[in-house]
């Protein structure tokens, strides 16, 4: 990576100085490097992170809020799957926007400096000098343990969310105990799967059908 005493001037450079994300780029190139992050989830990162600044200089109180995350860096990643999933409710999308908007967020200015992935690439490649071209690795073993750590995160959240609200006096239960099955279905074949199997298997029905 180049030593660049100024920031460039594509759009992931116009919004680290908006922003003021110092160490994005050296961030980008770790993730890049020793994580095998995709340039989609880079992409998201660098979105996150501009949202988490304007928050901050918003002073939007992230624990008083409707989205029911559990820390600050929950309620971020909610609120920008809420914005970015094309999937969201058109009502949430809109409920969320007008709460941000009244404590002083600039959503549109927000989402108009969001990066896609075509972005970064060229970030990495012309301000960076970082090579985009090699396929991120990961092996059944790393699959395994991030679908584990993500159910385990998923019923986490669910299950803090569900207790606060019973501290809150706005859910009136008994001890609850929280659990995430995840269940994965190939669209061609028909076949539904836990993750474990899957990966054991190392294919669906799609994987014996020998057929032409």
């Amino acid at each position: 990576m180049s030593e660049a005493t100024d920031v460039c001037g594509c759009k992931v450079g116009r919004g680290i100085e908006r922003y003021g994300l110092d160490g994005l780029d050296a961030e980008l190139v770790r993730r890049r490097r020793e994580s095998d992050a995709s340039l989609r989830e880079l992409a998201d990162y660098t979105n996150r992170q501009m949202l988490a600044a304007a928050l901050d200089a918003a002073s939007v109180d992230l624990d008083d809020t409707l989205y029911g995350a559990v820390d600050d860096e929950d309620a971020v990643g909610m609120l920008y799957e809420t914005l970015a999933d094309d999937e969201t409710p058109t009502e949430r999308v809109a409920r969320v926007r007008t709460r941000l908007v009244q404590n002083g967020v600039d959503v549109e200015a927000v989402q108009s400096d969001w990066v896609t992935h075509t972005t970064v690439r060229s970030h990495l490649r012309e301000c960076l000098e970082v090579d985009t071209s090699r396929e991120a690795s990961i092996t059944p073993a790393d699959g395994r343990d991030t679908i584990e750590w993500a159910r385990n995160r998923c019923a986490n959240v669910v299950g803090e969310t569900l207790e606060r609200l019973r501290r809150a006096d706005l859910l009136s239960t008994g001890s609850l105990e929280t659990s995430v099955t995840i269940q994965v279905t190939c669209t061609d074949c028909g076949g539904t799967y836990r993750p474990g199997q899957l990966l054991s298997e190392q294919a669906c029905d799609c994987g014996g059908d020998t057929s032409g």
